[in-house]
């Protein structure tokens, strides 16, 4: 045997470089290495934030309202954000169109907010998506997306066809392998891992066989978790590999493994120790031939912390321990670089360091009886034992209304510590979490060796020449637009004014050279009307005004993992029938959809559909929708002529057609009425075909009584377009400018009733499966936050969960149950 053929190193002493901060508490003799360096500066120029949104409950029905909490956390320390002030959060229809869209007021990071459902709202998988116009910069693949199964109680025949997860046997799954660290070698024993997926992506479990070139058997596999497993294998020289394979529904495949590189070196980590990881580097004969004595570098990246280690290529196995207490908990990558800071292998593994925060409930009783006040408390400590102050949402469901499926869940645990770090689609995340067996640990050791890290690639790192970011941080709301002359000629220096309906203030800024102009960290509700007006530098105010309404909406991820129907799901089906209990004791359980019927007079009975009508949905004396007006094509005026009853278009102008009228109709365009009085009292006209016909949602007519709550004006008709949410990007007018752009959302507040010894015996049935649901929990400096509610009507468990985040950007969430009698 060779002298210096195996060598262990214990690593005490490290390089510690903190790349966000550039803080170097200790330096090696050469002092920071290049790796280092350029890993700051990648972060300094590449700052990015992580969303996640904690629900009230696990399902939900057509009329409910869905609560939420959402978390902005900084960088891979999971700070608080102090970056942006702007979380746009959406809620996507199976069909993946935005049903809803609110922007939330977000405050170092935190906000809140919901989403009432229709009670018309069709079931199905719908998601919800959150995102800050810095994640943009990364794709919509760094967004928070997350999968909302709503029922429907209203009809009560079943969908005939319940969705399951897309099965096709006639398509082969898919299975890939993933040698650790990336490679194998000739000659080096190595530790392959594999997974199996199906075309929806979903793990499918598969056994086997690996077979040489001569189709001997080398040895057996077999998936332990969700379709992944691993196995080990040496590869020899002039030898190819292949798997037979068994799949668990029947079908079976051959595939070829990857060819093992003929020289090199792997990096294999070992994870089972509770105090100590160990890297352990093999390296072929020719290798180490070629490359003894050189400096390699292993660089560890832990949470933003950056830990690097030379040594000397001295021998064919090097086996390096560390103790874990100097890695942050969640997710650490560990590259092998070698003397010319080329990357040649690469690890994930897990820290469970239980470096998370330590929540504690404490109750004033162990059982409590319905109706009965409940009163609770926070206690929340670091790891250090010390008392932190943070932010907490606490959610109290009725298990036996909302079952729920811990392994299922998404938490804040297994979103920013595990999930927003790897690629692709993570099966049952709160299995790796809630289950502490060290199967439970292996099976994460796998899943981190078949999916990879996200967050950065070092051909990205080492690219100094990085690419401006193209969405910046979004601090607070802007209205924006270009002023021009009536030509059509960009109007500079021009004095633009913003005057809020609601008060007196007056806003002014100056166009740029090509008449752009913005006003800049407004902070309004979605309820807030502004006017527009501008003169030229010569003080005449001819002027044209675009307002650009929306910005370009990001790009929807398809939703494939589900049919459009409701997942066939046992907890969904128990809450339905919950849902349905309570409203038939409630006595407000709704009847069966009609068919719409045709009214003389009306286009419809339709009253289920996206309007910004005052009158609201229904009350139209006629109504197009978007798939009839598309039929149509064409310029939306020309389209529209002899379609709408009683309306003629002049040059795009509607009015009500003689004898009632020849003055021009009211024209509203989102909620905002884009034509105004003339001097002379009357309403000025708008070209329609200044719309895209593609981009109209709905059209309605009000006429006559119809018309009335637009006041005087409505007597010569109104014309009501509700474009397509996000896409009409502009509305344009001469002089004046009404407009209503999207403000800040502004919460529901969570209805929860007090009983009293006036009330508590009240005959109303109180059936809630959501008893108590607070966004707002704040620990004061001993750690400590009380609060209280009363329970419902419901025997049996009561769930209360709580998640949050202290100022440090240590996580922490914590299930307490009692019973109610």
């Amino acid at each position: 045997m060779k002298k210096n053929r195996y060598l262990k190193v214990t690593l005490l002493s490290f390089s510690f470089i903190f790349c966000f901060n550039a803080v170097s508490i200790a330096q090696s003799e050469t002092g920071k290495s290049s790796i280092v360096n350029e890993v700051e500066s990648f972060f300094s120029h590449q700052p990015f934030e992580n969303a996640y949104l904690q629900f009230d409950k696990p399902y939900y029905a057509a009329g409910d309202t869905i609560y939420f909490k959402a978390y902005v956390t900084e960088g891979e320390q999971h700070k608080p954000s102090e970056m942006s002030g702007v979380l746009h959060v959406d809620l996507i229809d199976p069909e993946n169109k935005i049903d809803q869209s609110i922007k939330l007021r977000l405050d170092s990071g935190f906000t809140w907010g919901d989403f009432a459902l229709a009670e018309s709202l069709p079931e199905g998988n719908y998601r919800i998506r959150a995102y800050t116009q810095l994640m943009r910069n990364y794709g919509e693949s760094d967004f928070f997306y997350k999968t909302i199964t709503i029922g429907s109680i209203v009809n009560d025949e079943k969908t005939q066809n319940p969705a399951q997860p897309l099965q096709n046997i006639s398509q082969k799954p898919d299975l890939q392998f993933f040698p650790e660290g990336g490679n194998y070698v000739t000659g080096v024993h190595s530790k392959i891992a594999f997974k199996a997926i199906d075309e929806n992506g979903s793990g499918i479990n598969v056994n086997g066989i690996i077979l040489d070139n001569k189709d001997d058997e080398v040895c057996q596999f077999q998936s332990t978790h969700l379709g992944m497993g691993y196995f080990f294998l040496n590869p020899e020289k002039g030898k190819t590999y292949k798997a037979a394979l068994n799949f668990a529904n029947g079908i079976q495949d051959t595939v070829n493994l990857p060819k093992s590189d003929t020289s090199g070196i792997t990096l294999s980590v070992n994870n089972n120790s509770n105090s100590v990881i160990s890297f352990k580097l093999s390296v072929s004969d020719t290798y180490i031939i070629a490359n003894r004595h050189k400096t390699f570098l292993l660089f560890i990246y832990s949470g933003g912390k950056a830990i690097s280690y030379n040594f000397n290529l001295d021998a064919q196995t090097i086996t390096l321990d560390m103790q874990k207490h100097l890695l942050l908990g969640g997710i650490t990558k560990v590259t092998l670089f070698s003397p010319d800071n080329e990357p040649l292998c690469e690890r994930l593994f897990f820290i469970q360091n239980n470096d998370q925060l330590n929540l504690r409930i404490n109750a004033d009783k162990t059982a409590y009886i319905t109706r009965e006040k409940v009163n609770l408390q926070l206690n929340a400590k670091d790891q250090a034992d010390s008392s932190v102050s943070g932010h907490f949402s606490v959610s109290v469901i009725d298990e036996n209304e909302e079952p729920g499926d811990e392994k299922n869940e998404r938490t804040i645990l297994t979103d920013l510590l595990l999930t927003s770090d790897l690629k692709g689609y993570v099966e049952h995340p709160g299995y790796y979490f809630s289950d502490t067996s060290d199967i439970a640990r292996r099976n994460l050791d796998i899943l981190l060796m078949t999916q990879g890290y996200r967050r950065f690639k070092w051909k990205q790192v080492m690219d100094t020449s990085y690419t401006p970011l193209s969405f910046g941080v979004e601090k607070a709301l802007m209205i924006k637009g270009k002023v021009t002359n009536l030509y059509g000629m960009p109007l500079a220096n021009a004095t633009v004014n913003l005057i809020p309906s609601q008060t007196r203030i007056l806003l002014s800024t100056k166009s740029d050279d090509k008449g752009l102009f913005r006003f800049s960290n407004l902070d309004f509700t979605d309820t807030t009307h502004f006017i527009l007006n501008a003169v030229n530098s010569k003080g005449r105010n001819s002027i044209k005004f675009t307002y650009f309404q929306n910005e370009e909406e990001p790009f929807i991820i398809a939703n494939k993992k589900y049919s459009l129907s409701t997942v066939s799901d046992s907890g969904m089906t128990v809450y339905l029938d919950n849902a349905k209990k309570a409203q038939e004791e409630s006595g407000h359980l709704k009847g069966k959809l009609l068919k719409p019927v045709i009214l003389k007079g009306k286009m419809s009975l339709d009253n289920h559909y996206q309007t910004e009508s005052l009158a609201g949905a229904g009350n139209a004396d006629q109504v197009m929708h978007a798939d009839e007006i598309e039929r149509i094509g064409g310029q939306l005026g020309t389209s529209l002529n002899g379609r709408l009853y009683g309306i003629s278009f002049v040059n795009g102008v509607p009015s009500l057609s003689p004898p009632l009228s020849t003055v021009p109709m009211i024209v509203v365009i989102d909620g905002v009425q884009v034509n105004r009085e003339t001097s002379n009292g009357n309403i000025s006209g708008f070209d329609v075909n200044a719309i895209p016909s593609s981009q109209v949602e709905t059209i309605e007519v009000l006429k006559n009584a119809s018309a009335s709550i637009y006041g005087m004006g409505g007597g010569n008709g109104v014309l009501i377009i509700t474009t397509k949410q996000g896409v009409y990007p502009d509305i344009s007018s001469v002089g004046v400018l009404p407009i209503a752009p999207m403000g800040f959302y502004k919460a529901r507040a969570f209805y929860s009733p007090k009983y009293d010894h006036t009330n508590v015996n009240s005959k109303q049935p109180d059936l809630r499966s959501t008893i108590y649901w607070n966004p707002g929990i704040k620990t004061d400096q001993d750690g400590n936050a009380t609060f209280d509610y009363y329970n419902a009507d419901g025997k049996g468990i009561y769930k209360v969960t709580i998640e949050g985040i202290d100022d440090n950007g240590n996580v922490g969430r914590v299930v307490y149950r009692y019973k109610v009698d």
